[in-house]
């Protein structure tokens, strides 16, 4: 061996260089490596998060779309936003009503779905007390709307005697001629499908129908205020906003009379009970409660405490004085055209 590289061996700064790039090398191969692995890590939790968000967020979606079919009188679902996240997301829908085929934007509505996530995105409250949903008979002096002013419509249960009542169908003459409505009807007593639709007047659109869903015997009616001792201060008895009861339309979202209504809304409640969604339990009590004594759940079953009519003021006017209803409470009014 020569005498220069023998003396290349014991060179201190090639050594140095040479481990200089050496490690030089090294750590940009790892960074190298370490960016194609988060890359690909990346791309594949994408893909696994995707999958995981479809599959939470459809038994929520599909939930939320059958409850609307059996609640909200007169309303549908328009357009439908999804908004996903981590292990989870938020959708967003906006609603509209069909008056006489006018169609009426109501609003929007939200749910949560995931991991993180709470089903039931709304919270905070309203003002002035006139905006939002009519809980008792002492709320009845107010006429209540929605945030777009739309009037509330209210029910009335037959078989608890009331100190105030709607009788909406005597404002009908200050309705301009021009205008289109709907009406909610809150029966005497309970009644069957076939009954319903031969007590309507023929000239009389008649839309939805609220279910007779509750005990009479177990559930408890009545309104209670508390002071800070615990004590009642209030007491009145309970009626039902339009956005508390249960029922089905009889037209679809298009406006055209819907064949066999009555099972689409046995079928929402079926699906609705079997989801493991947050609204399970209450698709659970509906079919329990509307079931007949076999444990099953048929048309024959449901027994109707109201409905929701529409028309102008002119058709409307044949049922002022009908003996089978025993309030009135106008709701949207829009113009003909």
């Amino acid at each position: 061996m020569g005498n220069e590289k023998i003396d290349d061996l014991f060179d201190v700064n090639k050594m140095e260089k040479s481990i200089k790039k050496a490690k030089w090398r090294a750590n940009w191969k790892t960074v190298f490596i370490t960016i194609i692995v988060l890359f690909v890590l990346t791309i594949a939790g994408t893909i696994v998060n995707q999958k995981i968000t479809e599959a939470l967020e459809r038994p929520a979606h599909m939930t939320a779309m059958l409850f609307q079919e059996i609640s909200a009188p007169n309303e549908f679902i328009g357009k439908h936003l999804h908004y996903p996240g981590f292990l989870g997301g938020e959708s967003r829908f906006t609603t509209y009503k069909i008056i006489e085929g006018k169609v009426v934007y109501t609003g929007q509505d939200e749910y949560g779905y995931g991991l993180f996530r709470n089903q039931s995105l709304s919270s905070g409250w309203t003002s002035p007390i006139i905006v939002g949903p009519t809980l008792h008979e002492g709320e009845l002096v107010n006429q209540h709307y929605s945030e777009f002013g739309h009037r509330e419509m209210v029910f009335f249960y037959p078989f608890i005697q009331y100190k105030t009542y709607r009788d909406d169908l005597a404002l009908l003459d200050e309705v301009g001629d021009n205008k289109i409505m709907e009406v909610a009807l809150s029966f005497d007593k309970g009644y069957t499908m076939s009954e319903v639709e031969a007590m309507i007047p023929k000239d009389v659109s008649l839309t939805w129908l609220w279910v007779d869903d509750v005990d009479e015997e177990a559930d408890d009616f009545q309104f209670r205020a508390y002071n800070d001792d615990g004590e009642i201060i209030k007491q009145e008895n309970i009626v039902r906003s339009e956005h508390e009861v249960y029922g089905f339309s009889l037209i679809n979202e298009n406006g055209e009379l819907r064949e066999d209504a009555v099972y689409w809304f046995i079928g929402a409640i079926e699906t609705g009970k079997e989801r493991k969604t947050g609204w399970e339990w209450e698709f659970q009590r509906l079919y329990e409660t509307l079931s007949g004594e076999d444990g099953e759940l048929t048309p024959e079953d449901l027994r109707y405490y109201g409905a929701v009519v529409t028309g102008d003021a002119e058709s409307l006017a044949v049922l002022r004085g009908l003996p089978f209803i025993k309030a009135s409470s106008i709701g949207v009014i829009t113009d003909r055209y």
